[in-house]
């Protein structure tokens, strides 16, 4: 979405000014504001979409630009369809909403602002034009935008103010799109579709070559000479190779002093002692329990024995008897006392 808009910004402000031109010169007949102000539309359109979409998409607006992007390896092939989707949908509906709303007159009289190639220019001679023209806007944008190193917070002006002068230059001979969504929307808006190949080609060429000149001769040295320390000695030791003494030559004859030694690091500084504290007391165990006595494991159980055999018991004592001689008679029973 984000390169819609910024497609959209662009191609309905360049036309937009294309067709007011048109309005000025003719239908007022008063003095239009001419190639410088045309320039400066597209120009500061481009530069405040990009200062808003910067941080969401890039801020690209441009299928030239995305395409140099995906072959630099900095943009996947799935973004790439997204963005040129999202430019060209910009780039159609902005055209289409300046011939719906401004005077048909103008309108058509600019042909809907698409570009066109100047009297005896021809279709080799607008291509390379075009090439160099997005040579010119891409080496920018990699400069400023791409490379780490670049003023990244100037870029959207830097950009903006490298298309206004590229409209300067080659504006009368090929219009100065450099962006094929510039084209093809005013294109199908008007119907004029000669010499597709001038602002088809020769961005997408010229975005290419930027990004290898760039990429090979500027980028590429940077990346080959990472600086990685393994370790504090291995880190003094290039300072020392590579840091210059300062040497002081009082006259030409005289040799030139050697830098004074660093002067020593200062004594450590024993910590103070620590603040009196009461020692720590003893720990105090606690009191062990009394030792139970041991407990004898109860006997096991004896085995089984029959019963021992049960005595009988002892004869009960008979009765003492007394014996009465024979020959005396019984005695006689006592009477009983009344």
């Amino acid at each position: 979405m984000a390169e819609f808009i910024a497609a959209f910004f662009l191609v309905f402000a360049g036309v937009g000014a294309i067709v007011a031109d048109q309005q000025l010169a003719v239908e007022l007949v008063r003095d239009s504001f001419g190639p410088l102000g045309i320039a400066l539309a597209h120009g500061l359109a481009l530069a405040v979409v990009i200062a808003v979409v910067m941080k969401i998409s890039g801020g690209h607006a441009n299928p030239a630009v995305s395409i140099a992007f995906f072959v630099a390896r900095r943009l996947s092939f799935q973004d790439l369809l997204g963005y040129i989707g999202s430019q060209l949908a910009g780039g159609l509906a902005a055209a289409f909403l300046v011939k719906r709303i401004f005077l048909a007159s103008a309108v058509n009289a600019v042909g809907v602002g698409v570009p066109a190639l100047g009297a005896g220019v021809g279709t080799f001679q607008g291509a390379l034009i075009e090439v160099m023209l997005t040579f010119f806007l891409v080496f920018v944008i990699w400069g400023v935008a791409v490379d780490s190193r670049g003023p990244a917070t100037l870029a959207p002006f830097a950009i903006g103010l490298t298309v206004t002068f590229d409209i300067l230059i080659g504006g009368p001979f090929t219009g100065a799109a450099m962006n094929p969504a510039r084209w093809l929307g005013p294109a199908i808006a008007s119907g004029q579709f000669a010499h597709w190949g001038v602002w088809l080609a020769g961005p997408i060429l010229g975005a290419l070559l930027a990004s290898l000149v760039y990429e090979t001769f500027f980028l590429d040295e940077v990346a080959a000479m990472p600086v990685d320390f393994d370790d504090d000695d291995e880190e003094e030791e290039l300072a020392m190779t590579t840091s210059k003494p300062v040497v002081t030559v009082t006259s030409p004859s005289a040799m030139p002093l050697q830098p004074s030694p660093p002067p020593p690091p200062p004594a450590p500084v024993p910590p103070p002692p620590p603040a009196w504290s009461p020692p720590p007391s003893p720990p105090v165990a606690p009191p062990s329990p009394a030792p139970s006595p041991p407990t004898s494991p109860a006997p096991p159980p004896p085995a089984w024995s029959p019963p021992p055999p049960v005595a009988p018991p002892p004869p009960a004592p008979s009765p003492p008897t007394t014996s009465t001689p024979p020959d005396s008679p019984p005695r006689p029973s006592e009477p009983e006392s009344q």
